[in-house]
């Protein structure tokens, strides 16, 4: 019994790694998503089948001793329902894309039900987020403030800090007003950083990167009687 307990842990983190990466900037929200559990009992599941089936036919896989005979089918069903489930058997092509077919199609669909989960959760609540950062200009702030939040993560992806250029690139290079591109531009940074760490950044940089407060208009000046 505790063998499958193991091995179902194992499939079930495996399972949740994957969403976490997906959402790196509010990965506690998952819980409330039933496709994310749906996708964590499934991994989870496959390492428990497997499992039985290894142990129904009998497989030592080579091993000698009962305690390495039960930790050698733990290892083989941990890692082979993960290929199996992340397989494909052949590919369709449907109109201009090629869709894989096979147990990958599963965990596919359930991956996308929990994006779509997790992207109606999350909207409502980075809108509030981003109200907080109305102040801020895109001029000012498209070049320090990208630096510094990936500066303060530290361990961001060569491959996530160029996508992040790109997308700071393509803003910037965009017709809409200096205020909707730095709203769009708190967005990018909080997909990479996090609310807190882009809060901590824009509160870092200060006046530096904030609007300029429009100037009052002076009238003109009494003549003397």
């Amino acid at each position: 019994m505790i063998a499958y307990l193991i091995v179902a842990t194992l499939g079930g983190l495996v399972g949740m790694a994957e969403l976490i990466t997906r959402y790196r900037d509010r990965p506690a929200s998952l819980v409330r998503v039933p496709s994310t559990w749906a996708y964590v009992l499934l991994n989870a599941g496959a390492g428990v089948g497997a499992l039985l089936l290894i142990r129904t036919f009998g497989w030592d896989l080579g091993a000698r001793t009962a305690s390495t005979t039960a930790a050698a089918q733990m290892v083989a069903a941990s890692l082979g329902s993960m290929a199996v489930f992340r397989s494909a058997l052949f590919t369709v092509r449907v109109g201009d894309e090629d869709v894989a077919v096979g147990p990958s199609t599963l965990l596919t669909s359930l991956l996308a039900a929990a994006d779509r989960g997790v992207d109606r959760m999350q909207a409502e609540t980075r809108v509030r987020e981003a109200e907080n950062f109305t102040e801020i200009s895109f001029e000012k702030a498209r070049l320090a403030l990208p630096t510094l939040c990936l500066a303060l993560l530290q361990n961001v992806s060569a491959e996530d800090q160029a996508d992040l250029r790109t997308a700071v690139d393509a803003l910037a290079g965009s017709e809409m007003t200096d205020a909707q591109k730095s709203l769009n531009l708190i967005l990018l940074l909080m997909n990479v950083a996090g609310p807190a760490v882009v809060k901590a950044a824009v509160g870092l940089l200060g006046d530096e990167i904030a609007v300029e407060p429009a100037g009052l208009t002076a009238g003109p000046e009494e003549l003397p009687a």
